[in-house]
């Protein structure tokens, strides 16, 4: 029988709105790609993110949660890191994360591969690369409209949606970098930073 999904780690976004973005495998139980809309219970977080910036990396490695249990107002404890958890990460503590939104789950993208990317958020725009299988990358950016600041009236979200590149491989080759500009249907998007990048979570087949 194969293991509940469930979580493997989560990238951290936002100051203002809060996102968790998990970090995916291709092996059970992490096999799933999410966004959540979040809140946490100190405000460690929200210090280290309007001092280090935007575009700063920050995860969190939860206690065991499973996929069936991220609906909203579900709460886990997590260990909170500059960095990568399990690698450079500096620890900056524990804190209760609660699910406010499931703003995107689901699980890697069949085939054929075309290069897509989940839009979402708020006071900022978010870009996450759609897995399709292995080998893959995993790679979250931030974005902008083109041409402006972004900017929404409070309370105001940008629905999650899929976005595809056209013209291009969908590798690590093909990414998605800072300066380029796409369109989706609200016009053009410029990439301001690349957040996340990951490749060696994504090598193995599933067993």
């Amino acid at each position: 029988m194969s293991p509940e999904p469930a979580l493997h780690g989560l990238l951290l976004l936002g100051t203002d709105t809060v996102y968790a973005v998990h970090l995916p495998t291709f092996t059970a139980p992490h096999d799933f790609q999410a966004v959540l809309r979040v809140t946490l219970d100190t405000d460690t977080y929200r210090t280290a993110r309007e001092h280090y910036g935007t575009a700063a990396l920050f995860t969190a490695r939860p206690r065991t949660v499973l996929l069936k249990d991220l609906e909203p107002g579900a709460t886990c404890r997590a260990d909170l890191f500059f960095g990568r958890f399990g690698r450079d990460g500096e620890p900056l503590g524990e804190v209760r994360i609660t699910i406010e939104e499931t703003v995107h789950v689901g699980p890697p993208a069949a085939e054929p591969r075309t290069l897509r990317y989940v839009l979402f958020g708020r006071e900022q725009l978010y870009l996450a690369h759609v897995l399709t299988g292995p080998p893959d990358f995993d790679q979250v950016v931030t974005a902008q409209r083109a041409g402006e600041w972004w900017a929404t009236e409070a309370g105001e979200e940008t629905p999650a949606r899929t976005v595809t590149v056209p013209g291009r491989p969908d590798d690590l080759t093909g990414r998605l970098r800072p300066g380029e500009q796409l369109t989706d249907d609200g016009g053009e998007l410029q990439v301001l930073a690349e957040v996340y990048l990951e490749t060696a979570d994504l090598t193995a087949d599933p067993a």
